[in-house]
């Protein structure tokens, strides 16, 4: 089969149960031109549907998602039983803190489905606030004990759509969402805000509403005001607590797949879908008058499921992600006015959603349909993180300059145009079955890879030079036991080059060579 391409940094995957440790650790290397960089954050079982993210008062990136039970393709076996993960359907959490990744059980053994969704928000003290769908039921849970607590239900509608969250300064949550009616008169919908109140929740109406596909609301907490943002018949509103709830049109154009940010001085930010497909970006600063910008195109019109999503920096930086037919698109207005921002390898993601972190970075969390995983991309002006083992630096196998550079022969020579590579069981320490592999220079050839470590994903991916500045083919990530041939295009020049795998880097690497 055809490899499906991928940028030099992608799909690392830091899904630490399908590797043998509970955590992964990050290293740095350099990257040319930047863009947002994708990483695999969870391989396990059908893992991000449903994802949401939110950043803490330190910039680190946190998720919940859902994960279900992934089907298996013909001849494929499951992995080894991991007393870590949940019973499936679940929900789930996973944050990068002090340089590694670590997932943790929410709740499971839950009756969602792939069309129910999650929220998180992280408060001021680090307690993490998860709430999700369940059919027409909102759930909640917190980790304000240390671990998760039980669910508690928070409302139980006629239906439930566009789940948002914030949590305010002194830690109370608040939760918006559309109630969707099933009746034939009235309002298409209400816009409900709930917060606990001692041992129960408080659900209270803040609009009448006409959503249109897709909903979504956005919720923020600015001190004692609560902001809500929502689409009503075409066109984008906000809802602003008081004595009573009142709402203001932001833009009378829009109101699809609305996200809401708040900046440090508690200003709403929103973003949105047009009718027509446009994408855009509206504020009100102390006040003003709604100011609304284009910010690109949705690549069609869009439809169920598809949402915008907005992060502000405490700098005033402005962050967006949207879906874009069948690929995701980002833009900042880092330089001072919006510009697009490249997302690498996006085909087949969905649900973005986008954070702004500390010191210019931004993450885009997004579900990836394809390959059933939980992705990350990382924006950064610095070294952007990859996946390594916990524990540190790990010394690599020989790379492109052992053996050719210095004048001698090569550390093997070509047998052919049918290259044949393993990575035998337990490959992710251990290695590829070589360190060597060789091709004819500008003659067409293939890889066989055999993956034969059950549960564990692996790739061949080949490079200029063990930095990995410049990417010459990178293999789909195949998820053992598997088998798969992939066809990179012939390799004109002679030289001693560089492969690995990318979801391992640091221990399954070896030299590549072209003569």
């Amino acid at each position: 089969m055809k490899a499906r391409l991928l940028p030099s940094l992608a799909a690392l995957a830091i899904a630490g149960s399908a590797c043998g440790a509970g955590d992964f650790r990050v290293s740095s290397r350099p990257v040319g031109e930047l863009g947002f960089i994708p990483q695999v954050v969870d391989i396990q079982g059908d893992a991000g549907a449903g994802v949401s993210l939110t950043v803490d008062a330190d910039g680190n990136p946190h998720l919940a998602y859902l994960t279900f039970e992934r089907e298996l393709a013909p001849g494929e076996r499951l992995p080894a039983p991991d007393p870590t993960e949940p019973t499936y359907p679940a929900v789930r959490h996973a944050h990068y803190v002090g340089g590694i990744w670590t997932k943790s059980n929410v709740a499971d053994e839950l009756e969602v489905t792939e069309e129910d969704t999650t929220a998180i928000a992280v408060d001021g003290e680090g307690v993490h606030h998860v709430a999700w769908t369940q059919g027409a039921e909102v759930f909640y849970a917190s980790n304000a004990g240390g671990e998760f607590a039980e669910p508690v239900s928070v409302a139980a509608v006629t239906g439930v759509a566009g789940l948002a969250i914030a949590a305010a300064d002194d830690g109370t949550p608040w939760l918006s969402f559309y109630e969707v009616g099933d009746e034939a008169e009235g309002p298409g919908a209400l816009v409900r805000v709930a917060h606990p109140e001692g041992d129960a929740w408080e659900v209270e109406t803040a609009a009448e509403a006409e959503p249109q596909e897709p909903m979504t609301t956005g919720i923020g907490v600015a001190g004692p005001q609560v902001i809500v943002a929502y689409g009503s018949a075409g066109s984008t509103l906000v809802a602003r607590s008081g004595a009573v709830w009142q709402s203001e049109e932001a833009d009378a154009d829009g109101g699809l797949g609305v996200g809401l940010d708040l900046d440090a001085g508690g200003n709403p930010h929103l973003s949105y879908y047009t009718a027509e497909g446009g994408v855009r970006h509206a504020h009100s600063v102390d006040g003003s008058p709604w100011e609304v910008t284009d910010l690109g195109d949705a690549n069609g019109t869009p439809e169920a499921g598809w949402l915008t999503s907005i992060s502000v920096a405490e700098d005033g930086t402005h962050w967006v992600g949207w879906q874009a037919g069948d690929e995701l698109a980002a833009a900042t207005n880092a330089g001072g006015s919006f510009e697009p921002v490249e997302v690498r390898s996006s085909t087949g993601g969905s649900r973005p959603q986008i954070g702004a972190g500390a010191e210019g970075v931004a993450y885009l969390g997004w579900h990836d349909t394809e390959d059933l995983s939980l992705n990350v991309s990382v924006r950064t002006d610095e070294e952007p993180p990859l996946a390594g083992p916990p524990g540190g630096a790990v010394t690599p196998q020989p790379g492109p300059t052992d053996g050719g550079d210095d004048g001698g022969p090569p550390p093997c020579e070509p047998e052919g145009t049918e290259l044949q590579v393993a990575a035998p069981v337990g490959g992710a320490g251990t290695g590829f079955d070589t360190d060597c592999l060789a091709a004819p220079a500008g003659e067409a050839f293939t890889i066989e890879f055999d993956n034969q470590d059950t549960g564990v994903p692996h790739n061949v991916a080949i490079y200029d030079s063990e930095q990995a500045a410049q990417e010459l083919f990178v293999g789909e990530i195949v998820t053992g036991p598997d088998q798969v041939t992939y066809e990179p295009d012939p390799i004109p020049d002679p030289g001693v080059l560089f492969f690995r795998c990318d979801v391992h880097p640091t221990t399954m690497t070896g030299s590549f060579v072209v003569q």
